[in-house]
């Protein structure tokens, strides 16, 4: 007699009809829970109304600008998509993926919809390596166990690459199964395909799929299964090489910076240990301590010879990334699939779907929050059942503030630059630079706090009372402090303007420079045997300061001369500029002399003169790329060095040249090591602007330029 479908159980020798049905059941069920997470999400969509954290307000932005490029019809310059400011290039298909969803002028959380099509993705490659080892029931609740875990669900809310990652990994393992060692066409070329549609979703994908490494090795010497192997690997190169052919030169440097964010070494407090407790918390106590028990002794009803790939997919994965200085749940995710396989094949089917109850419930509570998180204390790590991630209907009044800043903006500067001294999740520096980007306001640019804290910004914004977590705030208590201490050179220099209630009882403070009827500093001319000021240092100092304009708060001219001058560890000698629409005000001591000065506004900066040596330039290198050591320099025509990077050999030569908007720098070679750097693309020119932007907001000219003797000189 034959087994019921209620036995959930289907051996191989089981009619196709059998097998047919219990799929059928299967799916249908798995659609089920895919239609109520599609239901939930869509109703966390309408009720959250938060900007996005850090990097997912940086996602956006991205995302933004792919869309304004193809919008253009511009897509070489997509291809060749500048990274922000301190993070490594992406590659653009997830972000290609949110354009499809984004709508500008919805709320971000409309972006989540592409996440649901990652879940679906998941939750079937989850299934169908289940089914392959165990062909009954327990298959699909394998797959619910692991999409309804709380690590899931959080991604499932946010706009981050990591559920995507998870989503490809498990499918690129269900090829890669079915490939059958690659013995199989179809499987074979499929891996391939999806390594590469995952690489182009982040570069950190490879460490996911150790064991392939090992499979295709191994299976490459076998006459039969060589060139399966080899369509798997092309597919792969051929697929990812231009992106990262391009890139490469600029990733790879950040991302080992990137690294060491938040850097704990792997022998220091347990921290190889770390990601334990973290997997409790993401896969639920119950989950992670039945899969962590049922790993040491899995079982499979069949094909248990290859059931290694799920334990290698997971051991590899978090090696890897336990090692990494830089320990997020999130960054584990996609090693994570396999504990429902291979995690649970040892426990009784009735106790696995049991799991999944309990698991389904807590992906409805994490939405919806039924039950209040329940936290029980244990010896290494407390248990925490339930936890919950409902929506919040909350302005954080960002677009507000940007547009009162845009409205007053002054009509004379080319653009106002806004500072802003807060770096809290909801309120930080990404999550501006995408609103101002998203409301296209043409005059803002959003600045960070640095040691001058505000110096030619228009507008600083404050958040008053919480800064932001303790850990990335950095110099901001000082740089509050600075803005509310009475007779400072801050309140000389700006003004409150408007203020604005927030929702986590704060307040956003916007302050604009004031308009200043008198010069900040009696005189016109000033001599100085030896300056120092902040990050500047010059003998022989001459200064001239032309007619003052009461209407716009500003020196018409200025002129500065100095013999030597240092500025940023640079050295220059006979500088000589000249200075259109000046305004700065005096940062003085309680005995009332001067210590420094901060730039409030300038319109045009003409460099009439200076000569840089060599062995400055040489310094100045090595003290703004840390690890260089730069042994030879020359300046003859173009810029040539040589020295070492982090103990590996490096050469590189430059050419430089004046245009009418920017210094260009064109790099003619490079070598890292016995390597020639591919640089292509815009990346082999680096343009320093000459026009207004955040970084010098003012025009600048330069009388020529000449690299000559071993010195570069202005003419």
């Amino acid at each position: 007699m034959g087994p019921a479908i209620g036995d959930l159980y289907v051996p191989p020798s089981a009619p196709q009809d059998l097998r047919r049905r219990l799929l059928a059941l299967s799916f249908l069920g798995l659609a089920a829970f895919l239609a109520w997470q599609a239901l939930a999400l869509r109703s966390y969509i309408r009720a959250d109304t938060r900007p996005p954290a850090w990097d997912q307000a940086i996602h956006l932005d991205i995302a933004l600008d792919y869309r304004n490029l193809l919008k253009d019809g511009r897509w070489s310059d997509a291809l060749h998509l500048a990274p922000k400011p301190g993070m490594p290039p992406f590659p653009p298909l997830y972000h290609l993926g949110l354009v499809a969803f984004y709508d500008q002028g919805a709320p971000p959380s409309t972006a989540l919809w592409l996440n649901w099509f990652y879940l679906a993705l998941l939750t079937v490659s989850v299934f169908a390596i289940a089914f392959h080892f165990r062909p009954d029931g327990s298959a699909a609740a394998c797959a619910l166990l692991i999409s309804c875990s709380p690590a899931v669900q959080d991604m499932l809310h946010t706009q981050l690459i990591d559920l995507p990652l998870a989503a490809l990994a498990a499918a690129a393992y269900w090829t890669l199964i079915e490939s059958e060692d690659f013995t199989l066409w179809a499987g074979s070329v499929a891996f391939g395909l999806l390594f590469a549609l995952g690489m182009l979703h982040k570069w950190s994908f490879f460490s996911y799929v150790f064991p392939a490494y090992f499979l295709a090795a191994r299976a490459a010497s076998v006459p039969a299964s060589r060139f399966k192997v080899l369509a798997a690997v092309l597919t792969a190169v051929v697929l990812t090489l231009p992106w990262y052919w391009v890139h490469a030169p600029v990733m790879v440097p950040r991302l080992f910076q990137a690294s060491a964010d938040f850097a704990v070494p792997v022998w220091k407090g347990g921290a190889f240990f770390r990601y334990l407790g973290q997997m409790n918390e993401g896969l639920g106590p119950a989950f992670w301590l039945l899969a962590c028990i049922g790993l040491l002794v899995p079982q499979y009803p069949r094909n248990a010879g290859r059931g290694w790939v799920l334990t290698a997919w997971f051991v590899t994965t978090y090696v890897f990334w336990a090692v990494v200085p830089n320990r997020q749940m999130r960054f584990l995710l996609p090693g994570l699939a396999p504990l429902a396989v291979a995690g649970l094949g040892a426990w009784p089917k009735e106790l696995i779907w049991m799991l999944a109850a309990l698991q389904l419930f807590t992906a409805g509570n994490f939405t919806h929050r039924w039950l209040s998180p329940i936290t029980v204390p244990a010896p290494f790590y407390d248990l925490t059942f339930f936890p919950s991630q409902p929506p919040a209907t909350e302005d954080w009044k960002i677009a507000e503030i940007l547009e009162e800043a845009e409205r007053r903006h002054d009509p004379t500067v080319a653009i106002s630059n806004v500072t802003l001294v807060a770096n809290d999740t909801f309120f930080n520096g990404p999550n501006f630079v995408w609103t101002a980007k998203r409301l296209a306001l043409p005059h803002l640019r959003m600045r960070g706090v640095n040691r001058r804290l505000s110096e030619f910004s228009e507008f600083v914004v404050l958040k008053q009372g919480k800064l932001g977590p303790a850990g990335v705030i950095d110099q901001l208590p000082e740089a509050a402090a600075e803005i509310t201490r009475k007779k400072g050179w801050f309140e000389k220099a700006y003004e409150e303007v408007r203020r604005w209630p927030l929702p986590d009882d704060s307040v956003a403070v916007l302050y604009q420079q004031r308009a200043m009827t008198v010069p900040p500093v009696v005189g016109r001319s000033f001599d100085y045997q030896f300056y120092s000021a902040g990050p500047f240092e010059a003998t022989d100092l001459k200064l001239q300061f032309g007619d003052w304009d009461p209407q716009r708060s500003v020196y018409r001219w200025a002129k500065a001369s100095a013999g030597v001058a240092k500025l940023r560890g640079i050295t220059m000698s006979n500088l000589e500029v000249e200075m259109e629409d000046v305004l700065f005000v005096p940062v003085t001591s309680k005995e009332g002399a001067w210590e420094d000065v901060r730039f409030l506004r300038l319109g045009r900066l003409r460099v009439k003169s200076l000569e840089v040596s060599g062995g400055s330039l040489r310094a100045f290198l090595e003290s703004r790329v840390p690890h260089l050591r730069v042994d030879v320099l020359e300046l003859e025509k173009t810029l040539k060095i040589r020295g070492t990077y982090r103990n590996m050999g490096v050469s590189a030569e430059a050419e430089m040249a004046l245009e009418p908007k920017a210094l260009r720098i064109d790099l003619v070679a490079a070598r890292l090591g016995p390597s020639v750097l591919p640089f292509l693309g815009r990346f082999r020119d680096y343009r320093l602007p000459l026009t207004p932007n955040p970084e010098t907001p003012f025009f600048i000219e330069i009388s020529g330029l000449t690299l000559r003797d071993g010195q570069l000189t202005v003419p």
